[in-house]
């Protein structure tokens, strides 16, 4: 599943946006359910920033996130200029680190 939540201006078109989906994986202690909610794009026209139009995406989707697709974990990256909307809502560093690796990518 995914949704998409954004505020268009009668000038600029479409000035902010929040952007998720419903992914399935395994279910584990923290995660009964198996449902995860990555927040892919979460992002605000400059021109219409500081006017409260990516919390009220964010709050759409968070909704969609609990109330439609049934997803108990959700989780993003954050920039530093988003890190204190995030915040607010209770998002915060997990227990265990995610880590990383990149490979070569080459082919057999």
């Amino acid at each position: 599943m995914f949704a998409a939540y954004l505020v268009d201006d009668p000038v600029l078109g479409v000035v902010a946006s929040a952007v998720g989906t419903c992914d399935a994986h395994a279910p584990g202690p923290a995660n009964l359910s198996g449902l995860q909610g990555p927040v892919s794009n979460v992002s605000t026209d400059p021109r219409r920033r500081r006017l409260g139009h990516a919390r009220i995406c964010l709050d759409a989707l968070l909704t969609w996130f609990r109330e439609e697709a049934g997803v108990t974990v959700v989780h993003l990256n954050a920039t530093a200029d988003g890190a204190a909307l995030y915040e607010s809502y209770g998002f915060a560093a997990p227990r265990h680190p995610a880590l990383q690796l990149r490979t070569a990518g080459t082919t057999r």
